[in-house]
């Protein structure tokens, strides 16, 4: 069986009851001054972070203002070269005709086949 024991209430003076609040929250703001330089701190270090992000971001704009340009010139230079070889392939295919229009008339009028090798 566990003993009891009384323990005695001690009351305290209304006056100390006063000081002693005064010493418990000079205490708690004394943390939170230390607290609250801290956050101070971080709260720094998130301006030079923020800062930072700025930067990026706006090397970010720059970068992509100068990739849409570089991509647009070589979409004019694909765009020039698939239209040079459209009319390439044009002009072959109408020289290919004529050249068989010069053979059948060799043939005709001159007797003479021409082939290639």
């Amino acid at each position: 069986m566990v003993k009891k024991t009384k323990v005695k209430t001690k009351y305290i003076p209304s006056s100390d009851l006063a000081e002693q609040t005064k010493i418990i929250l000079s205490a708690i703001d004394g943390r939170f001054n230390k607290v609250d330089v801290r956050f101070e701190k971080i709260d720094d270090q998130f301006k030079i972070v923020n800062s930072r992000f700025n930067k990026v971001d706006a090397r970010f704009d720059e970068l992509e203002t100068e990739l849409k340009s570089d991509i647009n010139s070589v979409q004019t230079l694909i765009d020039g070269y698939v239209k040079a070889q459209e009319d390439f392939k044009q002009e072959f295919v109408i020289m290919k005709e004529e050249i068989k229009q010069i053979k059948a008339a060799f043939k005709q009028k001159l007797g003479v086949e021409i082939k290639a090798f």
